[in-house]
């Protein structure tokens, strides 16, 4: 049996409650599906050895529910439960053991939620294949588990990639994962501050994803991408939009208010996917989304 097997069986065990969303979204994108979702998986089972079902199974449960509780809790207030860096810190950045459920919730949320799905597939064919398949140095702004890191340097076996991210854990996983994702000697994590962080030399490429709704100051993010980028390169970022976590600060309603901020920052907008969850009642106030950009750093004020 190959691990994606094994996940399907454990999951349809142990997660039967979500078990039937992942199940959709495999019926509708198994192509894709099986790609990143066995890709990722043979990363996670060489890092986590025996027992990686339960580790992921565990994570992706206690990542669902917090979000499922934050999205009601929203509907109600009609606002994010946080508005700083600080009141998230004490109750998820600085505990090591909700960081590594997080971790790995978040991780299979990539190719488990059918949104994300179509989003790494917008990733491939509108960021990736922009490229120079030859060389190029690639930054990844709040890097996490390093996955974006890792896909990009998969696809473009001559690149490199610095990842920022400013959760030490998150920094400890993905450099120790960096073997199993066979990109090792090509990627560099590093515990700073993805707002402040300023490479030697410009990149040809950067990504950032689901970090903007996370920091008080999302445009600031979004500058220092593009002032570590040369001119003309591209840019890939994510972010989440009325869609509540116990993390997420900055709450956009509107797409057009990322577009402006990515715009303000100095990027011409290439693409652009907006991507919402199909099973989402309709009832409800807010439909939770993720917004994909691919940019490109403009080289003057006008073009």
């Amino acid at each position: 049996m190959n691990n994606l097997d094994q996940f399907i069986e454990y999951f349809s065990e142990h997660c039967q409650v979500y078990f039937p969303a992942i199940e959709r979204t495999r019926a509708h994108h198994k192509d894709s599906f099986d790609a990143l979702g066995g890709r990722l998986l043979g990363w996670a089972v060489d890092y986590l050895g025996d027992g990686w079902e339960k580790t992921l199974a565990e994570g992706y449960m206690h990542f669902l529910m917090d979000v499922n509780r934050s999205q009601m809790e929203y509907e109600r207030r009609g606002h994010y439960r946080n508005k700083s860096y600080d009141e998230v810190y004490t109750s998820v950045y600085s505990d090591p053991e909700v960081m590594n459920r997080y971790h790995w919730g978040v991780y299979v949320t990539t190719f488990a939620w059918e949104h994300h799905l179509e989003i790494y597939d917008f990733f491939q064919r509108e960021f990736i294949a922009r490229l120079n398949p030859e060389s190029g140095s690639l930054l990844d702004l709040g890097s996490g588990s390093g996955v974006w890191s890792f896909l990009t340097l998969h696809a473009l076996s001559n690149w490199s990639s610095t990842g920022i991210d400013i959760s030490r854990r998150s920094v400890e996983l993905a450099q120790q994962m960096a073997p199993q994702a066979e990109a090792e000697g090509r990627v560099n994590f590093l515990e700073a501050d993805a707002l402040q962080f300023r490479k030697s030399e410009p990149c040809q490429a950067g990504v950032s994803c689901f970090l903007l709704e996370h920091l008080e100051q999302p445009q600031q993010l979004l500058e220092n991408l593009s002032q570590n980028l040369e001119p003309g390169a591209f840019a890939f970022v994510t972010g989440a939009l009325t869609a509540a976590e116990v993390d997420h600060i900055s709450e956009f309603r509107k797409e057009s208010e990322i577009v402006n901020m990515v715009e303000n920052a100095g990027f011409r907008t290439l693409s652009m996917l907006s991507a919402a969850p199909p099973s989402h009642p309709r009832s409800q106030k807010f439909l939770p989304r993720s917004l994909a950009l691919v940019l490109q750093k403009r080289t003057n004020d006008i073009w």
